[in-house]
Order: C-alpha cells, then sequence, then structure tokens
C-alpha cells in the first residue's frame, strides 16, 4: 500500500548536518547554567574546559549518525513525516541561533563584552597578546559596538521567522565569518572559535536551504541594459582584468619609488651615544629629549627617537621623517620641531650599524643594534 504521507525525502547527509546542529544546540543551552559560577570554579576546573568541548562533539557527532540512521530507513519506507522532523529541527537551530547571538549583542551594549582591564593599559603595544588587542580596539569607541551589537539583534530578531530567515542569515553571516577568523588568526581561544565555527556552520545550513533562490537572483539574473559589442572578445575580457591589474601595477610602482624604505625599518637600541664626544649619564634620559635609548624607523611613514628605554612615549620624543640614500650610505632626519640631522652610516649590517652626524650644534655618534623588524 502507497502511503499518504508526503515526499519530502532528503539525504543522508543533509539529515546528518541537521542532527549534528540541533544536538550541538541542546549541548550548547546545557552549558549554560556555567555561565553563573564563581570565578574560582573555572580556576579549579577551566583546564578540563577543552575536554568538555570535545565530548560535546563527540556525542553530537555519535549521537547524530545514530539517530540519522533511523530516520533515514524509516524514511525509505514512507512511515515517517520527514518535514514536521525538519520543521520542528530547523525551528530549534533558529532560536538557538537567536539566543545565543542576541546575548553577544546585549553583551556590548551592556558593557559586559570588550571592556580591557585597566592595567593593560600600561602594557607596551608589542607585549599585547592578540586577545588583549582585540578587545581594546572594538571596546575604544562604545557607539561602534552598539552598531555592531545592533546588527547582531536584527539579524537574531529575524531568525525567529521563517519568512525572514534568509534576511536573518544574510544579515548575520558577514559578521560571523569575520569572528570566526578573529578567533583564528588572533588566538582568542578555543572555546570562542568552537561557538563561532558552530554559529557560522548553522547560518551556512540555512543558506544552503535557498541556493536555488540565491542562484536565481545573483547568478542567473542579467540585467536589462544592453550589452556592448566590441570587434575582439578578447579586448572586452582584457578589460574586465584591467582594473584589478592596474591597481596591483600601481601599488607596486610606489613601492619601487621608494626602494630603500625597508633597509633601516624596525626597532633600533643604541647601544652607546656621544654627544659632542661625551657620553650622557644613564639616567639623563629622565630629564634630557635627546639622550636616546631607542630609534625606530617605519619606512616611509617616518621615524622617532625616544629616550624612554623601556617603552615609547610620543611626547618625550622626537618624531619626524627621513631619508636614506643606500648608495652613499647618508641619512637625513627631518625633526617635526625643525631640527634637521645630517648623518653618515657605517659598519652597517641587517643587525647593526653606526651613525655619525650633526643636529644642530651637536655632533652625535652611535652605535646600534636592531632589537626587531
Amino acid at each position: 500500500m502507497i502511503s499518504s504521507l508526503p515526499d519530502n525525502r532528503t539525504s543522508w547527509i543533509f539529515k546528518f548536518c541537521e542532527c549534528a546542529l540541533v544536538a550541538t544546540a541542546l549541548l550548547n543551552l546545557l552549558l549554560i547554567p556555567l555561565e553563573f559560577m564563581p570565578f574560582s570554579f573555572f580556576e579549579k576546573y577551566g583546564q578540563y574546559f577543552a575536554l568538555l568541548l570535545a565530548g560535546m562533539i563527540v556525542v553530537a557527532v555519535l549521537g547524530s549518525l545514530i539517530y540519522t540512521w533511523i530516520w533515514h530507513r524509516q524514511e525509505q519506507t514512507y512511515n515517517i513525516n520527514s518535514a514536521l522532523y525538519h520543521t520542528w529541527f530547523q525551528g530549534m537551530i533558529r532560536y538557538w541561533l537567536s539566543l545565543s547571538i542576541s546575548s553577544y549583542g546585549f553583551a556590548k551594549i551592556l558593557k559586559t563584552q570588550f571592556q580591557t582591564p585597566e592595567f593593560f593599559l600600561d602594557i607596551p603595544l608589542s607585549s599585547v597578546n592578540g586577545m588583549g588587542l582585540t578587545w581594546y580596539f572594538f571596546g575604544y569607541s562604545y557607539p561602534y559596538s552598539v552598531i555592531i551589537a545592533l546588527f547582531q539583534l536584527a539579524g537574531a530578531v529575524l531568525l525567529l521567522y521563517r519568512r525572514s530567515t534568509l534576511l536573518g542569515v544574510m544579515i548575520l553571516l558577514p559578521v560571523m565569518i569575520n569572528i570566526v577568523l578573529i578567533n583564528i588568526f588572533f588566538n582568542i581561544g578555543i572555546g570562542a572559535f568552537f561557538t563561532s565555527v558552530s554559529y557560522t556552520l548553522a547560518l551556512l545550513f540555512f543558506l544552503f536551504l535557498y541556493k536555488k533562490r540565491l542562484l536565481m537572483i545573483f547568478w542567473d539574473t542579467v540585467d536589462s541594459l544592453p550589452s556592448i559589442s566590441l570587434q575582439y572578445s578578447w579586448l572586452k575580457q582584457g578589460l574586465r582584468v584591467l582594473p584589478i591589474f592596474a591597481s596591483f601595477l600601481l601599488l607596486k610602482a610606489l613601492i619601487l619609488i621608494h626602494p630603500n624604505d625597508q633597509i633601516l625599518r624596525g626597532t633600533w637600541k643604541i647601544e652607546k651615544l656621544m654627544r659632542n664626544g661625551q657620553t650622557p649619564m644613564s639616567t639623563a634620559w629622565l630629564t634630557d629629549t635627546k639622550a636616546w635609548n631607542r630609534i625606530y624607523f617605519a619606512g616611509s611613514e617616518g621615524c622617532a627617537f625616544s629616550p624612554n628605554p623601556f617603552r615609547f612615549e610620543a611626547s618625550d620624543s622626537m618624531l619626524g621623517t627621513y631619508k636614506f640614500d643606500i648608495q652613499r650610505k647618508k641619512l637625513e632626519v627631518m625633526f617635526y620641531n625643525q631640527d634637521t640631522l645630517q648623518a653618515k652610516i657605517s659598519n652597517m649590517t641587517t643587525d647593526a650599524m653606526r651613525i655619525q652626524g650633526i643636529l644642530g650644534k651637536d655632533t652625535l655618534d652611535m652605535q646600534l643594534t636592531r632589537l626587531q623588524r
């Protein structure tokens, strides 16, 4: 006897992806109580968090494999209403995404995310890790954080309705992909990475549901304007490539115009400084802005001569631009305070050099070693 149930059969892999996302959603919801645990709890058991994530993945995958196998077998005999299952499962995924992503949006508005501890502000920039840089950057402007939050909240609300699901996905997917990349390349943490990837995969799953409509809009749709006909087809293809190729050539030309920018670029430590034949005292940098300990060359962007041996302070340093003639080994530094250093570089290697020159009425002789490029 032929079943009267509607034919909504799908592939095995589609069912598995859907089940895996539902399992991930349910397991994530079970972890919500951990947010209310005291900090001492995480100090004591935080080392097991990676194992907990691994266990969640294993449970989600194995559970989904078993359930998908049962579901797929029943579907082959038309003894199951798959459409109803898809409705429930996709609804659960949408509501989970809405709850999770909106919580991050409200966290930005209520200032519980992107808040940098005060002691981080006294750490040298080169010593700040990826997470510290990210948190300070996004938290620097509260209005900027609110704008990101509003995008997240708008997308989360749209996910609650089937009619607006695609629009919500289109709003949230670029945001989530950017977060995934930040988590990867700024070493934010395994927990944040796992969370962002799971959200992104769920959004991609919904995007896949609308693939036919998206292809029709973004690929098959052609505007009504008349096409431009050229005598040679290769000329039309060449014109398409020209803007990209020209942008590369323009940038390459700018680099070639300043071939010496990268030679001095980096941070240099002044191992020995002599001014007018005398060596300043080790504490002279505290009161003398010309008792330099560091020189920073930043290519065509400029340079800075800093007396502070521990960190850069713009207010205590002499800033300017420079020109370097590699053939004649001549260095000219034009400081913003109108002073000019005319110098000659000798004994130059990859990691060391000697600078001898005149700044105003002072004769300078400095031995430098490179700290970093």
